[in-house]
């Protein structure tokens, strides 16, 4: 890097106008290896900034404050701030509205990956039979059924589980992922809800998931960030926890 590039990092850092002295004292700290001597380094400094003054006139990336009698400040440069940089908004595009087929494979798709993340070996099953992902780790096997959902226009996701084929998979390695896809402003992220087998077991039986042929989840956020199962149940703690699955 120019020693000329150098004193523009140090001017952009500090964000203000500095003595030529001062400068060499930030240019050794920031750049210990530079090969000009220190006591020779101001003077230097100087005649770079001159030099490129001269050369560049209002081209020039840098200038001389002005004094009380509107001459310049003597060894006092600063590095000018482009005026004609507008700051622009990122712009993302909208997701759009696919059907519902394709909404669900890609929720598969998301926790395979964040499943190989955690080292998981994870498998597509080629036929949905109630299970979608058979994961494996530490020579043990998950079965997993994923659900999908993108917030709706009343601020919740609603999700239906077959409880006929939660009674078919009704086993200890049988675990329930609900995706939950929104966009935060500048990006659209999803966020996991996993649920051991024996915990919607514990719903259904206090009634949190009223008994059904289709089971209800929804899932809606509170003021308090906390996830909440179909009004009461607080359901935060499963948010994420690729880890319970074991």
């Amino acid at each position: 890097m120019k020693l000329i590039e150098q004193i523009a990092e140090v001017l952009k850092d500090v964000k203000k106008e500095m003595h030529v002295d001062d400068i060499a004292t930030v240019l050794v700290k920031k750049y210990p290896h530079i090969q000009i001597p220190f006591e020779q380094l101001p003077q230097k400094i100087s005649s770079v900034l001159s030099a490129d003054i001269l050369k560049n006139k209002t081209k020039s990336n840098f200038s001389k404050p002005k004094n009380k009698n509107g001459g310049a400040k003597r060894g006092i440069y600063k590095i000018k701030t482009p005026r004609n940089i507008l700051r622009q908004e990122i712009v993302v595009p909208q997701q759009p509205k696919v059907n519902a087929l394709y909404t669900g494979k890609a929720g598969e798709f998301a926790v395979m990956s964040e499943l190989l993340f955690f080292g998981f070996n994870a498998s597509y099953m080629a036929v949905d039979d109630g299970i979608d992902i058979i994961a494996s780790k530490d020579n043990k096997y998950f079965h997993i059924q994923v659900k999908t959902a993108n917030l709706s226009e009343n601020n919740k996701y609603v999700f239906t589980l077959n409880q006929r084929a939660f009674d078919s998979k009704d086993s200890s390695s049988t675990f329930y992922i609900l995706v939950m896809r929104t966009f935060t402003g500048t990006a659209y992220i999803n966020n996991f809800l996993i649920f051991p087998n024996n915990e919607i077991r514990r719903l259904l039986d206090a009634g949190v998931i009223a008994k059904s042929e289709k089971l209800s989840f929804r899932i809606e956020k509170d003021k308090e960030g906390k996830f909440l199962l179909n009004t009461n149940e607080n359901v935060t703690r499963a948010l994420n926890r690729f880890g319970i699955i074991v």
